[in-house]
Protein backbone atom coordinates (compact mmCIF):
# COMPACT_ATOMS: atom_id res chain seq x y z
CA UNK A 1 0.00 0.00 0.00
CA UNK A 2 1.04 3.54 -0.67
CA UNK A 3 2.15 5.88 2.08
CA UNK A 4 -0.42 8.38 3.37
CA UNK A 5 -0.33 11.66 1.51
CA UNK A 6 -2.89 14.22 0.43
CA UNK A 7 -2.73 12.86 -3.15
CA UNK A 8 -3.26 9.26 -2.05
CA UNK A 9 -6.13 10.25 0.25
CA UNK A 10 -7.86 11.93 -2.70
CA UNK A 11 -7.49 8.67 -4.70
CA UNK A 12 -9.04 6.66 -1.86
CA UNK A 13 -11.83 9.21 -1.49
CA UNK A 14 -12.66 8.99 -5.23
CA UNK A 15 -12.57 5.20 -5.14
CA UNK A 16 -14.90 5.10 -2.11
CA UNK A 17 -17.21 7.60 -3.78
CA UNK A 18 -17.52 5.67 -7.04
CA UNK A 19 -17.37 2.04 -5.87
CA UNK A 20 -20.47 0.35 -4.44
CA UNK A 21 -18.23 -1.88 -2.29
CA UNK A 22 -15.76 -0.97 0.42
CA UNK A 23 -12.41 -0.46 -1.29
CA UNK A 24 -9.20 -2.14 -0.21
CA UNK A 25 -7.02 0.03 2.01
CA UNK A 26 -4.12 -0.70 4.31
CA UNK A 27 -5.27 -2.48 7.48
CA UNK A 28 -3.48 0.24 9.50
CA UNK A 29 -5.01 3.06 7.45
CA UNK A 30 -6.57 4.95 10.35
CA UNK A 31 -3.44 4.66 12.50
CA UNK A 32 -1.23 5.83 9.62
CA UNK A 33 -3.64 8.69 8.92
CA UNK A 34 -3.48 9.78 12.54
CA UNK A 35 0.33 9.60 12.46
CA UNK A 36 0.40 11.63 9.25
CA UNK A 37 -1.73 14.38 10.82
CA UNK A 38 0.46 14.36 13.94
CA UNK A 39 3.52 14.72 11.72
CA UNK A 40 2.01 17.76 9.98
CA UNK A 41 1.17 19.32 13.35
CA UNK A 42 4.71 18.72 14.55
CA UNK A 43 6.07 20.40 11.40
CA UNK A 44 3.96 23.47 12.16
CA UNK A 45 5.56 23.68 15.61
CA UNK A 46 9.06 23.52 14.07
CA UNK A 47 8.34 25.97 11.27
CA UNK A 48 9.24 29.65 11.59
CA UNK A 49 7.98 30.85 8.20
CA UNK A 50 4.39 32.08 8.55
CA UNK A 51 3.53 31.28 4.91
CA UNK A 52 4.65 27.67 5.37
CA UNK A 53 2.74 27.45 8.65
CA UNK A 54 -0.40 28.60 6.84
CA UNK A 55 0.18 25.98 4.12
CA UNK A 56 0.60 23.22 6.72
CA UNK A 57 -2.60 24.35 8.48
CA UNK A 58 -4.50 24.27 5.18
CA UNK A 59 -3.12 20.80 4.44
CA UNK A 60 -4.22 19.58 7.87
CA UNK A 61 -7.72 21.03 7.41
CA UNK A 62 -8.07 19.56 3.91
CA UNK A 63 -6.66 16.20 4.98
CA UNK A 64 -9.11 16.01 7.89
CA UNK A 65 -12.02 16.81 5.53
CA UNK A 66 -10.97 14.12 3.06
CA UNK A 67 -10.39 11.59 5.84
CA UNK A 68 -13.84 12.29 7.27
CA UNK A 69 -15.35 11.94 3.80
CA UNK A 70 -13.65 8.54 3.36
CA UNK A 71 -14.92 7.45 6.77
CA UNK A 72 -18.49 8.53 5.92
CA UNK A 73 -18.48 6.68 2.58
CA UNK A 74 -17.25 3.53 4.29
CA UNK A 75 -19.73 3.87 7.17
CA UNK A 76 -22.61 4.24 4.71
CA UNK A 77 -21.55 1.05 2.93
CA UNK A 78 -21.27 -0.77 6.26
CA UNK A 79 -24.77 0.34 7.30
CA UNK A 80 -26.16 -0.77 3.93
CA UNK A 81 -24.33 -4.10 4.23
CA UNK A 82 -25.77 -4.63 7.72
CA UNK A 83 -29.30 -3.95 6.45
CA UNK A 84 -28.68 -6.36 3.60
CA UNK A 85 -27.45 -9.04 6.02
CA UNK A 86 -30.45 -8.60 8.34
CA UNK A 87 -32.75 -8.97 5.31
CA UNK A 88 -31.06 -12.23 4.32
CA UNK A 89 -28.40 -10.93 1.93
CA UNK A 90 -24.73 -11.84 1.75
CA UNK A 91 -22.83 -8.53 1.61
CA UNK A 92 -19.20 -8.48 0.50
CA UNK A 93 -17.06 -7.14 3.35
CA UNK A 94 -13.74 -8.67 2.34
CA UNK A 95 -12.07 -5.23 2.35
CA UNK A 96 -13.54 -4.04 5.66
CA UNK A 97 -11.04 -3.32 8.40
CA UNK A 98 -11.33 -4.99 11.81
CA UNK A 99 -12.88 -1.90 13.42
CA UNK A 100 -15.36 -1.69 10.54
CA UNK A 101 -16.32 -5.35 10.97
CA UNK A 102 -17.03 -4.64 14.63
CA UNK A 103 -19.26 -1.74 13.60
CA UNK A 104 -21.04 -3.99 11.07
CA UNK A 105 -21.72 -6.64 13.72
CA UNK A 106 -22.89 -4.08 16.27
CA UNK A 107 -25.31 -2.51 13.77
CA UNK A 108 -26.79 -5.95 13.06
CA UNK A 109 -27.21 -6.54 16.81
CA UNK A 110 -28.96 -3.18 17.26
CA UNK A 111 -31.29 -3.77 14.30
CA UNK A 112 -32.20 -7.25 15.53
CA UNK A 113 -32.75 -6.01 19.11
CA UNK A 114 -34.92 -3.18 17.82
CA UNK A 115 -36.96 -5.50 15.63
CA UNK A 116 -37.47 -7.94 18.48
CA UNK A 117 -38.55 -5.23 20.91
CA UNK A 118 -40.80 -3.56 18.34
CA UNK A 119 -42.51 -6.80 17.39
CA UNK A 120 -42.86 -7.87 21.02
CA UNK A 121 -44.38 -4.51 21.93
CA UNK A 122 -46.83 -4.79 19.08
CA UNK A 123 -47.90 -8.27 20.21
CA UNK A 124 -48.04 -7.42 23.91
CA UNK A 125 -49.17 -3.82 23.79
CA UNK A 126 -52.80 -4.69 24.51
CA UNK A 127 -51.81 -6.87 27.46
CA UNK A 128 -49.39 -4.22 28.75
CA UNK A 129 -52.05 -1.53 28.71
CA UNK A 130 -54.56 -3.72 30.52
CA UNK A 131 -51.96 -4.79 33.04
CA UNK A 132 -50.86 -1.22 33.67
CA UNK A 133 -54.39 0.09 34.08
CA UNK A 134 -55.22 -2.72 36.50
CA UNK A 135 -52.11 -1.89 38.49
CA UNK A 136 -52.94 1.82 38.44
CA UNK A 137 -56.50 1.11 39.53
CA UNK A 138 -55.23 -0.93 42.47
CA UNK A 139 -53.00 1.94 43.51
CA UNK A 140 -55.81 4.45 43.11
CA UNK A 141 -58.18 2.31 45.17
CA UNK A 142 -55.58 2.04 47.89
CA UNK A 143 -54.69 5.73 47.94
CA UNK A 144 -57.89 7.50 46.91
CA UNK A 145 -60.75 8.77 49.03
CA UNK A 146 -64.42 8.92 48.11
CA UNK A 147 -65.89 12.36 48.67
CA UNK A 148 -69.17 14.24 48.18
CA UNK A 149 -68.98 17.80 46.88
CA UNK A 150 -70.76 20.22 49.26
CA UNK A 151 -70.97 23.22 46.93
CA UNK A 152 -70.15 24.19 43.35
CA UNK A 153 -66.39 24.64 42.88
CA UNK A 154 -64.95 26.74 40.04
CA UNK A 155 -62.88 24.76 37.52
CA UNK A 156 -59.37 23.97 38.79
CA UNK A 157 -56.34 21.80 38.01
CA UNK A 158 -55.71 19.13 40.63
CA UNK A 159 -52.41 17.84 41.91
CA UNK A 160 -52.74 15.03 39.34
CA UNK A 161 -52.73 17.73 36.60
CA UNK A 162 -56.33 16.91 35.62
CA UNK A 163 -58.92 19.66 35.23
CA UNK A 164 -61.88 19.43 37.61
CA UNK A 165 -65.28 21.14 37.36
CA UNK A 166 -67.11 19.99 40.47
CA UNK A 167 -70.79 20.58 41.25
CA UNK A 168 -72.72 20.23 44.50
CA UNK A 169 -73.58 16.59 45.35
CA UNK A 170 -71.03 15.12 42.88
CA UNK A 171 -69.38 11.98 44.29
CA UNK A 172 -65.86 11.15 43.21
CA UNK A 173 -62.56 9.64 44.27
CA UNK A 174 -59.58 11.88 44.86
CA UNK A 175 -56.06 11.46 46.13
CA UNK A 176 -55.05 12.35 49.66
CA UNK A 177 -53.04 15.28 48.29
CA UNK A 178 -56.24 16.79 46.89
CA UNK A 179 -58.44 15.71 49.78
CA UNK A 180 -56.76 17.75 52.50
CA UNK A 181 -56.99 21.23 50.89
CA UNK A 182 -60.60 20.66 49.77
CA UNK A 183 -61.66 19.43 53.22
CA UNK A 184 -59.97 22.46 54.82
CA UNK A 185 -61.95 24.74 52.49
CA UNK A 186 -65.06 22.79 53.54
CA UNK A 187 -66.14 22.16 49.94
CA UNK A 188 -65.99 18.34 50.08
CA UNK A 189 -66.78 15.75 52.72
CA UNK A 190 -65.22 12.31 52.81
CA UNK A 191 -67.69 9.42 52.66
CA UNK A 192 -66.71 6.64 55.03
Amino acid sequence: MEEISYKNLRKIQQLEKTSPLISKINKNFYIELSNYLDKLKDEIKQEKNSDKIRLFQEEITNTEKIAFSILEFREKKIVQAALSKVRGGKPDLKNALEIENKLFNRIIEVINENREKTLMKKQNSKNDVNFESKENNKEEKNNNHIVRVLENIPEFVGTDMKTYNLRKDDVLTITEEMLNPLVKREVVKEIK
